[in-house]
This record gives C-alpha cells, structure tokens and sequence, in this order.
C-alpha cells in the first residue's frame, strides 16, 4: 500500500515570481521516516519547496492514487486543503495533521469528501503507522461516521517520550541543503518540542498545550546530528536549529555552547527577549565564539500596552539591554515584529518603528546587523487573541470575517510572497496606515545583508555585513 506525506500548499495559484527559500519540514519527515522503518511504502511531496498550486497537486495526486494520504494544514491554507480532500476522486483514507487541527476539528468533520478522515493533534511518527496498518491501539477522542479525532498527548501510548532517540531519514528533503540568499549553505535540526511562553498570539502557547510536555533531546544525540550533517553535507556551512524557541532561558545558553564548541560551523536560532537577562557579556561572547552568527528574536512590539496584551515583557529597557548584549558582543539578531493587533493605535506603532530604529543604531554602532521581519497580525484558530475578537464579533460573524487570503497589496510593498496573509484589519488605525508601518520598519535595514567572506579569529567562517 503507498503512503503520501504532502507538505500542504500555500496558494491555490502558481506563482512564477515566488524564489523564496522553504525550510524542510522535519515533521513530516519524520513520519515519513517512520513510515518507511516500519515497510511501508512512502512518498513526501513538499509543495512548499516545489511550489506545487493546488490543482497541480491534486493531478498528481489522483495519478498517484495512494491508499493514505497524510498532510498538514494550517490557519493560513486550511481552505485549500479542505478544497484538496473535497476534490480527491479515487477512494483513499486521509489524515490530516498539525497544531490547529484541535480547534479546527468540527470543520474538518464536515468535509465533503466519502473518503475516511484521521485527525491527529500532537506527535503523528508512531501513531501514523498503526493508522496505516489498521493496528490502532487508542480509542478515538471525538468521532463520527468515518471520521476519528486522535489526541496524542502524554497521556497516548503514541507520544514520543525520548525525542533523542527519533530517527530522521533526510533523503525525503527536497531542499536541503538550502543555498541561503545570503551565500551560505545551511543545514537545519529540532532540538525541542513545545515552548514555555504563552503568548496571546501563538497557537504554540504554553496554555493551550499543557497535555503535551516540553521534551529536550539530550546533548549527545544533537552532537551525533550535527556530525551527521557534516558527513553527509560535505560543504555544510551553517546550521539553523528551528525549535520554537531553542535558547529558551540561561541553562540552555550553556547547552548550546557546550554543543556547538565541538564544530567549525556557524548556528542560528529563535531565542527569547528575556533569554539574557542577567547572562553576562562574558558568557554571550562564549557563545559567539561557539559559531552563534545569528538569533531570531520576536519583539512583536514597542508597545508596553500591546506588550501587557500578547503577555510578552513590559520593559522595553529589558528589551534594549538583552538584544544590545547580543550585538555588541557580535551576535546579528533578526527581530520579528507585528503590526496591528487589536486595538492598536498609532502611537503604539510608532513605539515599535521606534524600538526597531533603536536597535539598528546599536547595530551599526557595534558593527553588527540587526534585520526585521515584520508582519500583519492575523488571529490564528485557537488562540487567546482569536478567541477575544471572536466574542467581540459573534463566533459565526468572525469566522466569515477572519478568513485568511494572501495579501497582494502587502507582498508588492514589501517584496515578500511566503507570509503575506491577512484575515482583517483589528487595529484602531486604517489599514494603510498599518501597511505602511510594516514598509518602513521591513525597510530599516537591507535585505541582503550577509557574506561568507572570512574568518574570525577563532577561525569561524562568518556573516559579515556588506
């Protein structure tokens, strides 16, 4: 019987302008994995990586014909991959998988389709392969007709206790290793599953994942990782660890350094705003020294109100001193921003355009790179923020209201196809005025800012502004 993992679409259309680097979705790859460990035959279709538009995917589908059909959906293209299921001609069995899918059961429930649907939130390696094999050893936690809802949390004989031991075979990855735009070639890992934080925002947040434990893989087997890509990637030059949030608080700064001192090779990661404080200068140093040439980091906002709002840190001096750490000891920090949360008004915009500019100076000052990312809001399924708006609207009102479509206007302003969505515009300002802060604080610094031209006196090749 043929599995097929797909990596679920972005946009419903082709677009031939669209050359921005996709990450490899570990994922799915290990379930693929998994799958292929256990004897079974298995295909992964990333069409995020071969920018695959729906009705192409759904050709290639039904030329295919699998017995099971496995794919992901999100807030973002939850409509394609209900049109995807709704489409399919030939009888399969569909299971549908990721961090929404709880608050996103009763509608996939109600897919058009007389084809069997599986539902599974939370770790999908080991419970995919029972599906496959109709050897399901766990009662569902919602069904109807032929449709089951599985909840693999801790309490699942499917969980993955020991993440350290989850092998990933990487020959199902399209894309990797990926030649970044910025010249280097990059490899990327998962270190951890779940996050600490709760922010209002985030369907990752801690309040809405309590039955799913935070799990670490243990130092030992992200070493034998990181050799194993170095095997296998022989001009391997940078390694991004795509965790939630990887350098979560101090104790693991200590881990990433004691890890990544064993390579001659860069790393780059999320951390947290508050990650450093009370880290010394000292220690941040170590961890450039152990090839840390980059952390993404989400501000979000300026705004101690917005701040207080996503249940981010109020003090935006907290702020200032943990990312000016950071860049005057060498470490370059992409800065995530959001524009156009609930209520906003345009005093707090300027408060987060203010923070940004702040930043860069710190950057150029210190001779590092301080970059933004920066985004519109939009209320993902589940979350605290949609929940709010979905009592100040009307649950049926907001559903119609919040859906999600690619934001033209936005891309062609920025120059950025992949996260351009909007589902609404909640702030107290028009929506041009929102747009254009994201196009100034997008702006504050080049897109391309980085050169594999040199070694540090470590001997660390590094990206270097140009």
């Amino acid at each position: 019987m043929k599995t097929l993992i797909i990596n679920s679409p972005l946009f419903r259309d082709k677009n031939y302008l669209y050359d921005e680097d996709s990450l490899p979705p570990i994922g799915l790859g290990l379930i693929s994995t998994s799958l292929k460990n256990a004897g079974h035959d298995v295909e992964l279709i990333d069409a995020v990586a071969l920018n695959i538009p729906l009705d192409e995917l759904i050709r290639i589908v039904n030329y295919k014909q699998p017995s099971f059909v496995g794919i992901n959906v999100f807030t973002t293209n939850l409509e394609l991959v209900k049109d995807f299921i709704e489409t399919i001609s030939f009888k399969t069995h569909f299971i549908v998988g990721g961090l929404s899918t709880q608050n996103l059961l009763e509608q996939i429930f109600n897919w058009k389709t007389d084809n069997p649907i599986d539902v599974v939130n939370g770790d999908g390696e080991y419970i995919i392969c029972d599906i496959v094999s109709n050897k399901i050893n766990q009662s569902p936690n919602a069904e109807n007709t032929n449709r089951r809802f599985y909840k693999v949390d801790k309490n699942s004989p499917y969980f993955v206790h020991d993440i350290s031991k989850v092998n990933l075979d990487r020959t199902f990855f399209v894309n990797e290793p990926v030649k970044h735009l910025f010249g280097f070639t990059e490899a990327n890992i998962i270190t951890s599953r779940g996050c600490i934080y709760n922010c209002a925002f985030c369907a990752a947040a801690s309040s809405l994942n309590r039955d799913f434990a935070i799990r670490e893989k243990d130092s030992a087997s992200i070493v034998s990782e990181i050799q194993h890509l170095i095997n296998i990637y022989p001009n391997l030059q940078s390694i991004r660890v795509l965790d939630d949030l990887f350098l979560k608080n101090g104790t693991i700064v200590d881990k990433a350094i004691d890890v990544f001192k064993n390579f001659n090779i860069q790393w780059r990661s999320m951390a947290h705003v508050q990650t450093f404080k009370g880290v010394s200068d000292e220690k941040v140093l170590s961890l450039k020294e152990s090839g840390c040439s980059e952390l993404f980091i989400g501000i979000e906002s300026g705004s101690p109100k917005i701040l207080r709002q996503i249940h981010k840190t109020t003090d935006i001096e907290v702020i200032k001193e943990n990312l000016s750490k950071l860049l005057r000891n060498g470490i370059n920090v992409k800065g995530y921003f959001i524009y156009g949360f609930p209520n906003e008004t345009i005093e707090d915009m300027e408060m987060t355009y203010s923070l940004a500019k702040y930043l860069n100076g710190i950057a150029i000052q210190n001779g590092s790179v301080f970059r933004t990312s920066v985004f519109q809001f939009r209320p993902y399924h589940g979350t605290e923020l949609y929940h709010f708006l979905e009592n100040e609207f009307g649950n049926e009102t907001f559903s119609h209201v919040a859906a999600i479509e690619p934001n033209k206007e936005l891309s062609d302003m920025v120059g950025r196809l992949q996260f351009n969505f909007h589902s609404g515009n909640y702030s107290s300002v028009p929506i041009e005025i929102v747009q254009d802060f994201i196009y100034k604080t997008t702006n504050l610094t080049s897109a391309r800012i980085f050169a594999l031209n040199g070694n540090d006196t470590n001997g660390y090749k590094r990206n270097k502004a140009v």
